[in-house]
């Protein structure tokens, strides 16, 4: 697995991480380890949790994919060769969506415990908060810097102006502010105007921003949950829209012509881009999270990165 450079960092990342959501709740602990261990076995070492990962499922509260992975790193012994995420900002049991100092400091402190680790690589603003100032929020990211308990910053469900804004503070203050951007993205682009609630679409405009101010992106949910096996009308409903019929047209033209999945072409397709997106993958089984695998093996053409590009007549980008 190759790796590309995070943001105007020094470092460099697995150009596909792997997501844990439902590590530990929904996906039992003995899966858990078989996909974490199938992972890191390919070269991956980018593991993506939060710590509210699954609380909204019955019978679990928050902190158990940050947990699975700590329990699988102490048997593995591996934690140096990882690169481990984690968020904070939306309201989980008694936390409130907040990022406010207390809130961010807290809630690490539960993060590190769970993870059984002294310092989380990238720690994310899991989610805007237009009631704590951003000087307040950046201050408190960087002094978890200075602390050793977090290496670098990023968010996630910002608007692309308040990234900036955010980014400008930290800059004034001579700090290195958020290195990535973690949206919700995909191949297909939502109907003007969809409302996904508290998920923030990577937009055209975030990407020009990212692009020109190093910001590396990262995008969840880039398979839809398994909607484009199943054709247009199993698509949410966000993305039942012309632009979709056409470009589903073409993604599997291109996966039959490369005899592979159509979740293999966009998972390569991102990740070929220019600047190239980090895509979340994830699975139930070792058998969806190889499948996905494949996309790392595919080398799509100029002409086939311009028909996935092509805009269709009727234009439905931000």
């Amino acid at each position: 697995m190759d790796k590309i450079k995070l943001g105007n960092t020094d470092y460099r990342i697995s150009n596909m991480g792997l997501g844990t959501m439902y590590f530990g709740s929904k996906v039992d602990e003995k899966v858990s380890f078989s996909l974490l261990d199938f992972y890191v076995e390919h070269g991956g070492t980018f593991l993506d949790s939060a710590n509210k990962y699954a609380s909204w499922i019955p019978g679990y509260d928050g902190g158990e994919s940050e947990a699975i992975i700590g329990k699988w790193m102490q048997m593995r012994q591996n934690r140096h060769d990882l690169f481990l995420s984690s968020k904070v900002g939306f309201a989980y049991g008694d936390v409130p969506r907040s990022l406010k100092k207390e809130i961010i400091v807290s809630e690490c402190e539960k993060s590190l415990k769970r993870l059984k680790t002294d310092c989380i690589d990238l720690y994310f603003a899991h989610a805007d908060d237009m009631e704590t100032p951003l000087e307040d929020v950046m201050s408190t990211f960087q002094t978890l810097k200075q602390q050793g308990k977090i290496r670098f910053a990023g968010a996630s469900n910002f608007n692309s102006w308040r990234l900036a804004e955010a980014n400008s503070k930290a800059k004034q203050q001579g700090w290195e502010g958020f290195c990535c951007l973690q949206q919700r993205h995909t191949l297909l682009e939502p109907s003007l105007r969809a409302n996904f609630g508290t998920q923030q679409v990577l937009t055209p405009e975030m990407e020009q921003y990212c692009g020109i101010n190093n910001v590396t992106m990262m995008a969840y949910s880039p398979l839809l949950g398994g909607a484009y096996l199943n054709g247009f009308q199993q698509l949410p409903i966000h993305y039942q829209n012309k632009s979709s019929e056409s470009k589903l047209l073409v993604l599997n033209q291109i996966a039959n012509y490369q005899n592979v999945s159509v979740n293999a072409i966009l998972l390569a397709w991102m990740i070929q881009s220019k600047p190239g997106i980090i895509p979340m993958v994830t699975g139930s089984t070792v058998l969806q999270l190889s499948e996905n695998f494949k996309a790392l093996g595919i080398t799509l053409s100029v002409e086939q990165m311009e028909m996935l590009n092509k805009d269709v007549a009727v234009p439905n980008k931000y």
